[in-house]
């Protein structure tokens, strides 16, 4: 589905014939096993084998540090991947609401690995928006549903004291510091970030700007429909 979006084919069967082509030849391995009932109703997920990376590090685009997790890709976890798909989700997202003048640019962790300045942790993605008048920049924090409360508390901490630092400004000599964006796994999650935040954010002098949703509010979002809440 992911990939049937990206490419915007109409049709599946066309995203299906080339990844069976791009098995058949061993440059994707799929998780997808038939032999499992549970797992027919699920999409295929798919990885790049190492075959894949020969062919891809001749492209300039592709970061080098990114094609050399592709011999990590077998052992990923779970966890891991469901978190992938669904900053997948997340992007599509972002790419629906995108206008026609607008230009997307979505950087995951591993791309962002040289940039030294960003906040620590990294955010699971730095996001900018573009039109002819301006850029609207974001970083965004996508949470499972494992998450106790005091990491959504220490994060919130974490990015007020970046904002304070003035690294944001010193290394890209922007002024205006990116709006915060929390992606919870559930309502009781959305509404601590919520009230935890704005009281943080009354009693700091720092002015940052956080916006929350749920996982589940970005996955079946239709249209041009706003799903963030502004912490305020």
């Amino acid at each position: 589905y992911h990939l049937q979006t990206i490419l915007n084919h109409k049709n599946p069967h066309r995203t299906q014939s080339w990844l069976k082509d791009l098995k058949e030849k061993g440059y994707i391995i799929s998780m997808y096993q038939r032999s499992v009932r549970s797992e027919n109703t699920k999409p295929s997920v798919l990885y790049p084998t190492p075959l894949a990376r020969h062919i891809l590090k001749k492209d300039s685009k592709v970061e080098l540090k990114a094609l050399s997790l592709i011999y990590k890709e077998k052992k990923r976890t779970k966890k891991f991947i469901n978190h992938c798909l669904l900053l997948a989700d997340i992007y599509l997202y972002f790419l629906s609401q995108k206008k026609k003048k607008e230009k997307l640019q979505f950087f995951t962790k591993t791309t962002l690995t040289g940039y030294e300045y960003f906040p620590k942790p990294m955010p699971d993605a730095y996001i900018e928006i573009k039109d002819e008048k301006k850029t609207r920049r974001y970083f965004l924090d996508l949470f499972d549903e494992y998450t106790p409360p005091f990491v959504y508390r220490k994060r919130i901490k974490q990015y007020l004291d970046y904002s304070v630092s003035g690294d944001w400004g010193a290394n890209t000599n922007k002024t205006l510091f990116p709006i915060i964006l929390f992606v919870c796994p559930n309502e009781s999650a959305r509404k601590h970030v919520y009230w935890y935040g704005k009281n943080v954010i009354e009693k700091s002098f720092e002015e940052i700007h956080l916006h929350v949703t749920t996982i589940d509010t970005i996955k079946f979002s239709k249209g041009n429909t706003d799903v963030w809440q502004k912490v305020e």
